[in-house]
C-alpha cells in the first residue's frame, strides 16, 4: 500500500479463465474487479467479515491508522460537482479527481468502521461489562486522526465522537487520550477556526451533562493559547464586515482571493481575532456557569470548581469591563467563605481576583485588602503533605501577586505574612519550606520595614502580644515578637532550606532567576521522586597535619631529630 498509494485504492480488474477466445462483450461477462489493498484492509478489521477474530482487526486497525496518516492531504478535499465533470479537463486533472474520490470513499468506510466498533462497545458498558481491547483501539485511532488530520474531511464526526468520550468513567485511559486529543488541536490550530468549534461542543456536552463531568474535562481549555482581548476581537468584526461589504461589489475578485487564502499557508490575523474571540467567550460562559450554580456545595459542582478557577485565572485579563464587574461580585462572595472550599479552589479563587485587577481592572478604584486577606487563612494549610505537594506553586504565585506585582502600604500586614510564611515552613515539607523561605528572601528585600522581625525581641519595645489565630493579619501585632523561626531552620537537615533560612536571617539578597521559588521547587520535587537527598561533607583537617602549598609534599618526607647536647650534666 504504501509503495504505491495511488493504485491501493482503485479495485482490481481480473479475467476468469475460460476455454477458447471470445469478442469483447464476453470478456467483460467473465471479468470481476477485486476489491483494492485498502478495502481488504478494512474488511480484515471487520470482526464480522473476518471470524470474529478480534486481533487481527486489532492489526488491521493500526494498519489502517497508520496508512491514512501518511497519505492524507493538507487540504480539505472537495469533490467536483456535476457540471465540472461535464467539462473536458486533462488526463492529470481526471486521475487526481478519481484517486481523491477513492480516498474519501475508504477513508469514509474506515471512519464508520471505527465508530460502529466503538458503539457496539457502549451497548458493553451500559451492561457492565466494561470496555474491549478492541474498542480501545478504535478510540484511539479516532484520537489520532483528529491529531493528525484536523483540517482533512469528516473533521466535525470525528470530533463529536471523542468530545463524547473525555467524560468515560468506565475506562481512564479512553479518557486521558480523548482529552489528550482535544488539548492538541487546542494548542496546535493555527487559524483557530477548528479550536473554536472543539471548544463548543466540550462546552456543550458539559452543560447537557448538568456539570456531571470529570475535572479533566474543564481543564482541557487551560491549553489553549488566547492571547487577543475582547475589545480586540470586536474591532476584528467589525473589520470583517467591511470586507464582506467589497466582496459583494466585486465577486470575481473576492472569489480569486478566497482561492489564493486557502492556498496561502500565512494566519489570516482577522479569521483568528474572531475565533478566539468565540472561544473565549464559550469558554467564559462555561466557567460562570459553574461559579453562579445555586448550590457549590454539591459534589460535582464543588469538583469542578478548582478547575473553573484555574482557567478563570489565566484568561482573566482578556475579559472586557462589563464582565469584570459580574466576575468581582462572584469573587467576593466566595472568598467570604475560603475556609470552606479545598485548598486549590481557594487558592485560584484569590489568584483570579488578583489577575483580573491588574489586567482589565486596575483602572477600577479597589481596595484589595479583601483579597489579601483569605490568603493569610490559607497559607497554614499547607502544613499538610497532601496538599503542599500540589499547591505550593499555586500558593507561590498567590503571593507574588499580592506583593510582589503590586506594593502593600501597610507595614503590618507584610509583617504578619512574614511571620506567618516563617511559622509554616518550621512544619512543612521540604518542597514546601525551601520555595517559601526563598519567597522570605525576596520578601524582605521590597519591604525593609519588616526587618524589625530580625531584631532580638529584648532589645525593641513593643506592646501587646502576638495573636496568630487572628482571621484579619492587622490584628496580629507581628511586631510584638520576632521572626526566630529563621533562627532554629538554620539547622534544618536539608540543606536547602537552612541555606534559605540563613540567608533571610542575613538579609541576603535573592539571586533571580536560579534561586526563584518556582525553580527551587521544581528541584526539590525532582529530587524527592528520584529519591536524592542531598547533604554537606564537612572535612576537617587533623591538628598535626601540616599546613601550606607544599602539604602533599612534605607528608611524604621523613624528618630525624637529632637530641640536643646535654654535656652530660645530669651525671656531674
Amino acid at each position: 500500500v504504501m509503495e504505491d498509494p495511488d493504485s491501493a485504492f482503485t479495485s482490481v480488474k481480473v479475467m476468469e479463465s475460460s476455454g477458447g477466445g471470445g469478442d469483447e462483450e464476453e470478456e467483460e461477462q467473465h471479468s470481476i474487479r477485486l476489491p483494492s489493498k485498502v478495502r481488504r484492509l478494512i474488511d480484515l478489521a471487520d470482526p464480522r467479515l473476518n471470524g470474529e477474530d478480534e486481533m487481527t482487526a486489532r492489526l488491521a486497525l493500526i494498519s489502517l491508522l497508520a496508512v491514512f496518516r501518511d497519505v492524507l492531504p493538507s487540504y480539505r478535499i472537495r469533490l467536483p460537482t456535476q457540471a465540472e465533470r461535464s467539462v473536458r479537463v486533462t488526463k492529470e486533472t481526471k486521475k487526481l479527481w478519481d484517486y481523491e474520490r477513492n480516498l474519501l470513499e475508504h477513508y469514509q468506510s474506515y471512519l464508520k468502521l471505527l465508530e460502529r466498533t466503538w458503539t457496539t462497545s457502549a451497548k458493553r458498558q451500559e451492561i457492565g461489562r466494561g470496555v474491549s481491547i478492541l474498542s480501545a483501539t478504535a478510540i484511539m485511532c479516532l484520537c489520532e486522526l483528529l491529531k493528525s488530520a484536523p483540517h482533512f474531511n469528516f473533521r466535525s464526526n470525528i470530533m463529536g465522537v471523542v468530545v463524547k468520550q473525555m467524560n468515560n468513567r468506565q475506562n481512564d485511559e479512553v479518557s486521558a487520550a480523548c482529552c489528550s486529543a482535544i488539548e492538541t488541536i487546542f494548542t496546535t490550530d493555527g487559524q483557530g477556526e477548528v479550536a473554536l468549534e472543539a471548544a463548543r461542543l466540550v462546552s456543550k456536552m458539559i452543560k447537557d451533562r448538568n456539570f456531571a463531568v470529570r475535572p479533566e474535562v474543564l481543564r482541557v481549555f487551560v491549553s489553549l493559547p488566547l492571547r487577543v482581548h475582547e475589545d480586540e476581537a470586536q474591532a476584528a468584526k467589525l473589520a470583517a464586515e467591511a470586507n464582506k461589504k467589497k466582496k459583494k461589489k466585486d465577486r470575481a475578485t473576492a472569489e480569486i482571493e478566497e482561492e489564493m487564502r486557502e492556498g496561502d499557508a500565512t494566519v489570516n490575523k482577522i479569521t483568528l481575532a474572531r475565533a478566539q474571540a468565540d472561544t473565549l467567550h464559550a469558554v467564559t460562559l462555561t466557567y460562570f456557569r459553574i461559579l453562579k450554580s445555586e448550590d457549590l456545595s454539591d459534589g460535582k459542582v464543588a469538583e469542578l470548581l478548582p478547575a473553573a478557577l484555574e482557567g478563570l485565572a489565566k484568561f482573566a485579563h482578556l475579559i472586557n469591563m462589563d464582565t469584570v464587574v459580574d466576575l468581582l461580585a462572584v469573587l467576593k462572595n466566595m472568598l467570604k467563605r475560603v475556609d470552606n472550599l479545598p485548598l486549590d479552589a481557594g487558592l485560584n479563587c484569590v489568584l483570579t481576583a488578583f489577575q483580573t485587577l491588574h489586567g482589565p481592572g486596575q483602572e477600577m478604584q479597589i481596595d484589595q485588602k479583601e483579597n489579601v486577606d483569605p490568603l493569610y487563612s490559607l497559607i497554614p494549610r499547607l502544613c499538610s503533605e497532601s496538599e503542599s505537594a500540589k499547591n505550593t506553586e499555586l500558593a507561590i504565585k498567590c503571593l507574588h501577586a499580592a506583593f510582589i506585582r503590586r506594593k502593600e502600604y501597610s507595614t503590618v500586614r507584610a509583617a504578619a505574612f512574614v511571620k506567618q510564611l516563617s511559622s509554616v515552613s518550621m512544619h512543612a515539607p521540604p518542597h514546601t519550606s525551601g520555595p517559601l523561605l526563598a519567597f522570605v528572601r525576596q520578601f524582605i528585600q521590597r519591604y525593609p520595614a519588616v526587618h524589625q522581625l530580625l531584631e532580638n525581641e529584648q532589645d525593641i519595645i513593643t506592646s501587646g502580644a502576638y495573636t496568630p489565630m487572628a482571621s484579619d493579619p492587622e490584628h496580629t501585632n507581628p511586631f510584638a515578637t520576632s521572626a526566630w523561626e529563621l533562627a532554629t531552620l538554620q539547622f534544618h537537615v536539608h540543606p536547602s532550606v537552612a541555606y534559605h533560612a540563613s540567608g533571610a536571617a542575613a538579609q541576603r539578597m535573592l539571586q533571580l532567576p536560579a534561586e526563584d521559588a518556582g525553580r527551587i521547587r521544581a528541584d526539590l520535587i525532582g529530587n524527592s521522586r528520584e529519591g536524592y537527598i542531598a547533604y554537606k561533607i564537612s572535612k576537617k583537617k587533623h591538628a598535626l597535619r601540616a599546613k601550606g602549598a607544599h602539604d602533599k609534599r612534605r607528608r611524604q618526607q621523613y624528618r630525624f631529630i637529632t637530641p640536643r647536647d646535654t654535656d652530660n650534666h645530669h651525671l656531674k
